[in-house]
Order: C-alpha cells, then structure tokens, then sequence
C-alpha cells in the first residue's frame, strides 16, 4: 500500500506545481494592507500583447468613514501620487481621477473618495516585447487617508502578467474598470460652459443643448486650489442664459482666477439619465458684462437638495426620544424658562386651595398648550426647511419682528402682575376668584407662551434630539417635538396629578399681592434681555422705537387700570377698554409692522474682523472659510456657537469662558477663540450646526492643534470642564 501511494503524492506534487506556475504566469499581485486602507496594483486584462496598450489600476478598499483624495484635496489633504518602476521601454500616461465627493470633516470640506476607488493609467509596452516570458509592472503609491484623524501611507506595488502574441483576454477586475470609467468626467458635452467673476461669487454658467434638458442640482470641483471657498455653499438657479452655479471665490487668493478649469458633477448625467455625472471644465473667466443678460434670474429657481438621511431603527428611536423627554425636564430650569414658568407657579399657588378636579384640569391644560405649541413650531420649522430656507431650534428669534411682539407681549403681561391693570386675570392666574371661570384659558397661553421663549435654550440631552428630529421625516420629527414638549410639561402635569403635594405651599393671604408682583420683575427681566436682543437685530433706532410702543402700551393698560374697574359705570368701562385696546393694540401693531422694514445694522452682518470682549478674549467671526485656514495652519481653535437670545449660552460665557483661569489657559496656549453668532439668521452657521448633529446653539467645539479630533463639549459649561478639555484634547 505504501508504495502504492508513493506515485500518486508524486503525481499531485507535480500537478500542484503545475497549477502554480501556470497561475504565475498568468498575472500575479501582491496587495498592501495599510493602517484602513487596503492597497494593490491591479490589470484589466490577464495578459500584455506587444505594442498593444493596456489598462491598469491602483485600487483602494477603505474602511467605513476613510477617506483618500482627488487631485484637488479641498481644504486640507494630500493627493494620491504614483512613482513608475517599469520594464524598458514600457511608457505610463497620467493617472485618472474619477470624479470626487464632498467630504465634510471638522469643519473642514475636502474633495476624495470613500469605500473604494480605482485610479486608471494606461500603460503601452514596446512592440519588441519578447512572448512568454512574463513581465513584472512595479510602483510605489503614496496617499493620505482620513477619518477625522489622518495617517499617511505608502506602499511598493507589483503585478506580474505574461506576456502572449494573441488578443489578451479580460481579467476578474473588468467590471471595476468599466464602473470606473463612467466615473471619469466627460472631456466634451453639448453643453455650452461660460465663467464670469461676479463680486464675490466664481459663476459657471451652463447652457442645456435642448430646452428640454434640466439640471436640478451640480457641483464643481476645482482642479487648483485657492479658486473657490470648498466649505461654501454652491448654489444652482435657473437664469436666462439656462443654469448659473454661483461659488463663493477664495478670500485667499490675491486675485480672481483667469480660467475656472475642473469638473462640475451632476447626478442627472450630462448625456442623459444614467449617463457619465461629470464634466470637465476649461474655460476663461469673461467679465459680466460679457455676459449680458444670461445670468438674469427667472421663475422657477432650483436650489441643490440635501440627500435624505436613513431611518431611525426602534432602539435609536426610543433613545431619542428619551433624550427628548430628558431634555425638555431640564428645560424647566433654564434661564430662558423660568421668568415666563413663574405665572405657572402663582397659578399653583391659588390651586393649592382648590379641589383635585380644578387642579387636574389646569395641568391637562397646560400641557395642552405646551405640545400644541410644539407641534405649530416644528410644523413651521418644518416646512420652511423643505423650502430651502436654513433654519433652526430657535428661528423665530431671529426675526426681529417676532421679538418685539414677544417683548409686548411680556411687558403687558409685567403691568397685570403689578396691578396696573386686570384683563381676564385668569390669563395670568394671579389668584382672583373670576379665576375659575377664565383660568383654564390662562394656562392653556401660559403653556403657549412657555414653549415661544424656550426655544432659545437649549438643554442637555435636547440638543442631539433635535438635530435628529430636523434629519427625519415629519411624522418622526413631529413624535420627536412631541416627547420634547412633554418633558417640559411633565413636572406640572405631576402636581396636578397629585395636588397633595401642594400642601406644604402657605395658606392665602396678603403675601400673594406681594409674590405677584415679585414675579412681575422677573418677566420684566425677560423684557430687558428681548430689548437688548431686540438692539442687536436691529440696531439702536429700532430699540428705540420698541421702548417708545412701550410707554404707549403702558398708557393704555394705565387708562385699562384707571377707568376700567367696577366700581365705574358701564359707559366709562366701555370707553375705557376701547380706548386702552386700541392703544395697546395698535401700537403693537404698528412697531411690529416698522421693525420689519428695519434694515439689519452694518454690525449684525457677518464680517471677518475681530472682536475684543470685555474681559480681553480675543474673538474672531466664524467663517467656514476662516476656520478651515487655521485648521489647515494647524491652530488649535475653539468655536463657541451662541446667540444673543440663548441665555443659557450667555451664562456659560459668563462662569466659564470670561473665568480668570480659562482665558490665561487660551493664552498659554494660543487657542484662537472664533464666535458663531447666530442672533441673525446665518446659513454658514446652520449648515455647521447639522454637521455636529445640533439644529440650535449652544454648541461648542474645539479642535486641537495639528488637526486633532474635534471634541463637542457640553451644552451646560464650567470652568473646570473647559480647562480639562484644553489639557487633555491638546
């Protein structure tokens, strides 16, 4: 049996060695595994033909979220390069560069590839190249690839093929290099390509071969760098002339470009649906007037559409709503809330000495107005969204107009604490016994009003609800506001459950006039700071037409108090409301109407100068633009999103950031301090909210110096927690 078996091992050794061999000589590659990149020189076909050119490839397999570079790497980055070791007389043609994505980082917009990428060259051997003796191809790659940290690699790369006279036949990776080619920009269209430098902005405009071919989205990528702001919005409208792409030019570059030379992408195809998406762009740069009336808008412009974002799953779902809940609880003891929550605990007050029922009512009531409220302002927000408008948590504070309604508002709400005047006083629940019959209204708009002013603050554990709510679809993000409003009612919804933990407040009495009216300087506080926000917006003569409304709505509530009691006769009460409501009314009125057509002030606009706080922080604008430099410099940069409305963000800027120890840490360190102010409405700053997952302020961000990961501090700061994050993220 053993020498039975001696043939056979021969005979499968031999085969073996066979089959080896054969296999080399077919082709052979050595892939590099790198730190998330997988790296190897691959063919198109299985073998060279003398004199025949052929296809090769540098393919990367990248893990999830790395990336490589285009060409052109954006804001920061380093491009794929190749160095030839090649057989004599082997000639390699430039490597091609499928079309990029945008990807955004930290911050920062670069352009390169995810997942998997193949970079074409092609190679022509000598006609004289000697049949079957196999030829091995070599190279040595350097690229740079990303997450948010990034590694520089580098590999030698070989690929063995044989060598045959016949038609060389397609190799595994065929299918990879057609896919590939249809990524490659297209080097001509039937579309017509003009540039002009318009201000600030690069335009590229593109006219449709046929009335009937659209664009509703494109983007382009520059070749060279220092041409346009990558971390710009590109914007596509329909003009005369057919599409203008306007670009926000470089703030670096010491003039405008000569050419606009690059690849201008869109999913539509340039040759029709499912054709090549880019096109390669070389044109010179004419004056506008060269133009004439083409980049003339028309009805019906069309703005680039954000991808849809995927689906929650159940347990992300639940995790977010809980932290919606989470956040709206919190919210009840942020400073945005508190004054206005006041007229909700004089309303408890009075209901300590009432029954269940009573009780149980008014919190049902209220709640109501909460989530109702919710619901119109996510429904608002919602909508305006998927117009193209740039919105976020907050919005209606951007709008000068609602600001002073809402510091009427206030103020007439201050007088009826102060006893200046009584209007349905169950609107304020402030303890009369006409309460009872009018109070369930009263909390229903003081639910209402709660919800308007706490939407500038943001809590923790809201803050990431939010900017999930604003990704989802609206039936998502409206059970997401829901959850939210529900937090924020949850605690007076408790105590109307349970009435009997309202014993312990004190029997009435003559103390309530006095908490009223102590109350009524809380919300006069509130007054204050929407003024203050109010002169922010628009400037010193619109504050100071809002103060002048107010004087006159003090006078029609001073006229309400003074002739309107009940111990006048009818006729006068009469007179009297039409006169306090007509004065109340029409002055509000009228300074809501004359704020609205208040130009911003020269200061609210975004600028990039600096801006030297009170107590010697050092403040640059943010600019996408801005921020990308220093990143690209190598600063370490923290970047405090606020607003002049988010209180919360005001008392995070007072205990930590102004705290003696912090601001000697930024000048120890040469942190670079950058304020998003989004007081005004800001679409640079909106769109680097919803990067960080954020559709309200505050957020803070520091990056580390030499390009380290962003770390997201919380929405709550103090001054131990910014020193650690200084020491331990640097």
């Amino acid at each position: 049996m053993r020498q039975r078996w001696v043939p056979i091992g021969c005979w499968a050794v031999l085969l073996c060695t066979t089959w080896l061999g054969g296999l080399w000589s077919r082709s052979w590659a050595i892939p590099t595994d790198s730190p998330h990149v997988k790296a190897e020189l691959i063919a198109e076909t299985a073998a060279i033909r003398p004199g025949m050119p052929f296809w090769v490839a540098i393919r990367f397999e990248l893990e999830e979220h790395w990336h490589t570079y285009w060409q052109n790497p954006g804001d920061s980055g380093q491009p794929t390069s190749v160095t030839w070791d090649l057989p004599p007389g082997f000639v390699a043609d430039a490597m091609q560069w499928p079309i990029p994505k945008r990807i955004a980082v930290s911050g920062l917009v670069g352009y390169g590839y995810e997942t998997e990428v193949l970079h074409l060259v092609r190679l022509t051997p000598p006609s004289d190249l000697p049949v079957g003796k196999p030829v091995t191809l070599a190279s040595k790659v350097k690229w740079l690839v990303c997450k948010e940290a990034c590694i520089p690699g580098e590999a030698e790369l070989s690929l063995t093929l044989p060598v045959t006279s016949e038609a060389p036949p397609p190799s595994a990776w065929v299918e990879a290099f057609a896919r590939t080619r249809a990524q490659l920009p297209l080097p001509t269209s039937d579309w017509k390509l003009r540039a002009t430098v318009d201000g600030d902005a690069v335009v590229l405009l593109l006219t449709p071969p046929t009335p009937e071919a659209a664009l509703t989205e494109a983007t382009f990528f520059p070749f060279e760098e220092l041409v346009i702001e990558g971390a710009e919005v590109q914007t596509l409208t329909r003009v005369k002339g057919g599409y203008a792409l306007r670009m926000v030019r470089s703030k670096v570059a010491e003039a405008p470009p000569a050419r606009l030379a690059g690849v201008v992408v869109t999913p539509e195809g340039w040759r029709g649906p499912g054709t090549e998406p880019g096109l390669a762009v070389d044109v010179a740069v004419e004056p506008p007037t060269a133009l004439g009336d083409a980049l003339a808008p028309v009805a019906g412009a069309t703005q680039p559409t954000a991808p849809a974002a995927p689906p929650l799953g159940w347990a992300a779902l639940v995790a977010t709503l809980g932290g919606a809940f989470l956040g709206g609880l919190i919210l009840n003891l942020m400073p945005c809330v508190l004054p206005v929550l006041s007229i909700k605990v004089l309303g408890f007050v009075e209901q300590a000495r009432a029954g269940r029922g009573k009780a149980w009512q008014h919190g049902v009531v209220f709640a109501a107005g909460v989530v109702l409220s919710f619901w119109a302002l996510a429904g608002a927000l919602l909508a305006l969204r998927a117009g193209g408008q740039q919105l976020g948590w907050g919005f209606q504070l951007q709008e000068p107009a609602f600001v002073a309604f809402l510091i009427a508002v206030l103020f007439v709400f201050g007088l009826v604490l102060f006893g200046v005047f009584e209007v349905g006083v169950g609107l304020a629940a402030v303890g009369q016994e006409a309460m009872g019959r009018t109070g369930l209204a009263g909390s229903f708009f003081t639910g209402a009003l709660a919800t308007v002013v706490a939407t500038p603050c943001t809590a923790p554990f809201m803050g990431s609800a939010l900017g999930v709510a604003l990704a989802q679809p609206a039936a998502v993000a409206l059970l997401i506001f829901t959850a939210l409003a529900l937090g924020l009612a949850s605690p007076y919804l408790l105590l109307a459950a349970a009435p009997q933990l309202l014993r312990f407040v004190p029997r009435p009495g003559a103390w309530m006039e006095s908490f009223k009216q102590l109350m009524g300087f809380l919300l006069m506080g509130s007054v204050v700071w929407l003024l203050w926000v109010l002169g922010l917006e628009v400037g010193v003569d619109g504050l100071a037409l809002m103060l002048g409304a107010l004087v006159l709505i003090g006078l029609g509530g001073w006229i309400w108090g003074r002739w309107g009691r009940y111990d006048r006769t009818p006729l006068t009460r009469r007179i009297a409301l039409a006169a306090a409501t007509v004065i109340i009314v029409g002055s509000t009125g009228a300074v809501v109407n004359a704020i609205r057509q208040f130009p911003l002030p020269a200061n609210a606009a975004t600028g990039t100068s600096s801006d030297k706080g009170s107590t010697g922080i050092q403040w640059e604008v943010f600019t996408p633009s801005r921020l990308a430099e220093l990143r690209r410099n190598g600063k370490p940069v923290f970047v405090d999103f606020t607003a002049a409305w988010c209180l919360s963000c005001k008392a995070n800027e007072k205990v930590a950031l102004e705290n003696t120890e912090v601001r000697a840490e930024i000048a120890r360190r040469g942190i670079i301090m950058v304020k998003a102010d989004w007081t005004n409405r800001d679409e640079n700053i909106t769109r680097a909210l919803a990067e960080f997952g954020r559709s309200g302020v505050p957020l803070y961000v520091f990056y580390p110096p030499n390009g380290g990961e962003p770390k997201v501090l919380p929405e709550v700061l103090t001054p131990g927690l910014v020193l650690e994050t200084f020491r331990t993220a640097s």
